[in-house]
């Protein structure tokens, strides 16, 4: 049944797709009619992304579909900002069958490994007795910290071993609260969308090669044939931190190629890594994650995981988002300009992981960024 689910919730990690709210009440109603407990892990609620569609066809030259109508919450959080975003399973669960899953470690820093989870009062308590025979508790320094950042300063008795401490060492940080909190999270957003808008745009711009044919004759000289080949393919993202690129090795020259000694057919895999290969040398020196490591079955693997790279445009610094996106369409474009099998044999047999990592271009990550 849930093969014909698209997957995930909001800001999918790879795909970066935002289910709809009209998505999640037919979900919802599936999972009431069998039974089903839905476990949502959530971690980028607050990445959601409204100028996406209408710049992805500002971009494309498409028309801007129709916007569909906005989510009002039947209560208000009393945050615009919050009330504004797509809203949970929470939002649609009335049977108490949603456990949902938030974290701190990606709005807070990457090593806060801290979260919360909201769920009907006995699957928590259930939850609760489990934790106590075994993880017990995150780190206490981290739930400390995160604790003054958002509830602000603490009352006097808590601080009250501190007392033969200067009046300098006293001064302690009053926290966002939770204004200052949400505020936070609202531009978190907003940096994040202004990075994938650039690199989506980059990546637009370098998608389609042109290619001109060579004149048959003198009289020919003034005019040619110029043709248009894809070379990959994606969507903008919804919400989350990644680009899912979609690679057209179809239509490569030395597609399903008869190769050598190290390599007997130039099938999808090959192509793909060779490529991935490529972008790691100079000029380029950009890392990627590929879409093999995201295959959930070994046939899945085979079939499609080597057709996408996973790209993701938190992980590098803000002024370095847009050369790295352009030397990743650079590498792809240089790719699809190789004619001969030897090379792309070459590039699979004396791949060296580079020793060198100073200006590389890091839009891999880890798997679970």
């Amino acid at each position: 049944m849930a093969d014909t689910w698209r997957g995930g919730s909001m800001g999918h990690n790879p795909t970066s797709g935002v289910l709809s709210v009209e998505r999640r009440k037919e979900i919802y109603a599936v999972a009431s009619k069998y039974d089903i407990i839905i476990v949502e892990d959530d971690p980028y609620w607050y990445l959601q992304y409204p100028s996406a569609v209408v710049a992805e066809a500002k971009s494309r030259g498409l028309k801007t579909p129709p916007s569909p109508p906005a989510y009002k919450p039947a209560k208000s959080s009393g945050y615009p900002f919050l009330d504004s975003l797509t809203p949970s399973f929470l939002s649609v669960d009335t049977e108490g069958r949603v456990i949902r899953l938030d974290t701190f470690s990606k709005t807070i820093a990457p090593g806060c490994r801290l979260g919360w989870i909201t769920a009907q009062p006995a699957i928590i308590e259930r939850l609760l007795r489990i934790t106590e025979v075994t993880t017990q508790q995150p780190s206490g320094f981290v739930q400390s910290t995160v604790a003054e950042l958002i509830m602000g300063e603490q009352p006097a008795a808590a601080r009250s071993a501190f007392a033969a401490l200067t009046s300098r060492q006293k001064q302690t940080f009053e926290g966002w609260r939770m204004d200052g909190w949400v505020r936070w999270l609202e531009g978190l957003r907003g940096v994040y969308e202004r990075r994938m808008n650039r690199m989506c745009t980059i990546l637009d711009e370098g998608s389609i090669q042109l290619k001109q044919s060579t004149p048959r004759s003198a009289d020919d000289a003034d005019w040619g044939v110029v043709s248009k080949t894809q070379l990959y393919e994606f969507d903008w993202p919804r919400g989350g931190m990644f680009i899912w690129l979609k690679l057209r090795l179809e239509t490569h020259p030395l597609w399903m190629a008869t190769g050598g000694k190290r390599v007997p057919l130039l099938d999808g895999e090959s192509l793909s890594t060779a490529l991935m290969f490529l972008a790691t040398k100079e000029p380029y020196r950009v890392l990627v994650s590929p879409g093999l490591i995201f295959s959930a079955t070994p046939a899945i693997r085979a079939e499609r995981g080597w057709a996408y790279f996973r790209l993701c445009f938190a992980a590098e610094t803000e002024e370095n988002v847009d050369l790295c996106s352009q030397k990743l369409a650079d590498a792809i474009q240089r790719f699809w300009r190789i004619k001969k099998v030897e090379e792309v044999e070459d590039l699979l047999g004396d791949f060296q992981p580079p020793r060198d990592v100073d200006g590389f271009g890091n839009l891999g990550t880890f798997m679970g960024c």
